[in-house]
């Protein structure tokens, strides 16, 4: 072989050599951007089911927010109901015991007035009379315990919401209205009316 011709196959083997480089060179790249390609395409579909996910988890956070928000609510409206029904029945129980006490006094008024009446007239038994005072003393402390009082009559001016009058007269030395005596006193319980008072009025 001629020296020429070793040239110029050397030159063609090397030739071939260096695109045999070339191509794997080129090869080694392809397959680098397709797993780059690979990667970029698997962290989105990683982004994206971490969207999915989180906009599920948010709907079911905002499901369980107004569970959560109708249960306050409910709550809410049971605890007013029960403290009106608590009102409602204190205030029942309150009137209930209010008409119990009313309705046994007014049934002792007549006796305590026969008490008083007693006292009026004269006795030469003077433990007989210190007797009455003592049962008379009692049943105004009972009273008062209880919140019942005397409606004030004489001396005062004629009030309907209070007094009954059943006598009139004219007479100048009272003033207007004014009540001159009491046929029969009058009691209240509290705000509330037992007995109006009995009383004459002049002028």
């Amino acid at each position: 072989m001629s020296d020429e011709n070793f040239v110029k196959n050397t030159d063609a083997a090397e030739k071939n050599y260096e695109n045999q480089e070339e191509k794997e060179f080129t090869e080694d790249i392809n397959e680098l951007e397709k797993e780059q390609q690979c990667q970029e395409k698997d962290s989105n579909d990683e982004a994206t089911d971490y969207e999915k996910l989180y906009n599920e988890l948010q709907k079911k956070y905002e499901e369980k927010e107004k569970q959560a928000n109708e249960y306050l609510d409910m709550l809410k409206r049971t605890m007013a109901d029960f403290d009106n029904f608590r009102k409602r029945t204190n205030k029942e129980k309150e009137s209930i015991y209010d008409d119990g006490i009313m309705n046994a006094v007014k049934n002792l008024l007549p006796v305590f007035d026969n008490l008083e009446r007693a006292l009026e007239y004269n006795n030469e038994d003077q433990s007989l009379i210190d007797g009455i005072k003592m049962v008379v003393k009692l049943f105004k402390d009972t009273m008062a315990k209880m919140n019942i009082e005397e409606i004030k009559a004489l001396g005062e001016k004629f009030n309907p919401e209070f007094h009954n009058a059943v006598m009139h007269i004219e007479d100048k030395s009272y003033g207007e209205n004014e009540i001159i005596e009491v046929l029969q006193k009058g009691y209240k319980y509290k705000d509330k009316i037992l007995r109006y008072s009995m009383v004459k009025v002049a002028n």
